[in-house]
């Protein structure tokens, strides 16, 4: 794992722009490329943890089915791939505990992304905590401050994220104390806000670098960890910001 002034690269879906995301093949070269993995957690109906990003099948099994309505047997057998080449796909959706364990003998850090599913699954949060009883290296994160609060319940030592799309009011933020860590897209960055959420004591990620913003230039002390489709180009940009 590349550690540069407390600074922790994760492949958005694994290493997404090599293989499929959130597949075996993706999760595999993010291993080889040693940095940490992002995915993404869904619930079936009946259950089951499967690593998958979108609500429904449409995009990647052009089934306009939603996972938290689909029992696991049924799941198990579709195939997923890009719309042009899903006919010839033998690629399947990953269960999100052969995944868990697999980084856990890996030791790769993951950063956990609940979906809304998990909302409509009357256990899901508990099932997902037992889950990921004894990792060690991992966080969880949600655009969800509800789905995080239930989940600090659960595992009151373990980090919970908040991902941010758009501007919140620093004393909404303040006022959820469940809530480790903030998750803010690169459009959001700046050392104003940065500043702030430190002085909250929030562990601070950003979300959707390339490696070509100005924030890559100098790397505010603030900043703990980047979430990239592009950790080759991120990794290499902070070599050589901190070997000057």
């Amino acid at each position: 794992m590349i550690e540069l002034s407390e600074v922790k690269v994760y492949a958005h879906r694994g290493a997404s722009k090599h293989a499929l995301e959130n597949t075996w093949d993706a999760f595999q070269k993010a291993c080889e490329l040693e940095v940490g993995i992002e995915l993404d957690v869904q619930i079936t109906k009946d259950g089951v943890v499967v690593v998958f990003h979108d609500d429904n099948l449409k995009r990647l099994a052009g089934e306009k089915r939603k996972i938290e309505e689909i029992d696991y047997q049924y799941l198990k057998e579709i195939k997923i791939g890009k719309r042009w080449k899903r006919r010839f796909s033998d690629l399947e959706i990953p269960l999100a505990y052969e995944v868990f364990q697999w980084a856990k003998e890996k030791n790769i850090p993951l950063n956990v992304e609940m979906k809304n599913s998990f909302a409509a699954h009357p256990n899901g949060p508990k099932i997902l905590a037992a889950m990921l009883d004894g990792l060690d290296d991992f966080h969880i994160s949600s655009f969800s401050p509800q789905l995080l609060k239930e989940m600090k319940q659960l595992m009151p030592t373990k980090e919970m994220a908040l991902i941010l799309k758009k501007s919140v009011p620093l004393e909404t933020l303040r006022r959820m104390d469940w809530v480790d860590s903030i998750h803010l897209h690169r459009k959001l960055y700046s050392l104003s806000f940065l500043e702030a959420l430190h002085e909250m004591k929030k562990t601070i990620r950003v979300y959707g670098l390339i490696g070509s913003e100005g924030a890559m230039k100098r790397i505010a002390p603030e900043l703990k960890g980047i979430i990239t489709d592009h950790p080759e180009r991120i990794t290499k940009k902070l070599r050589l910001t901190y070997d000057r």
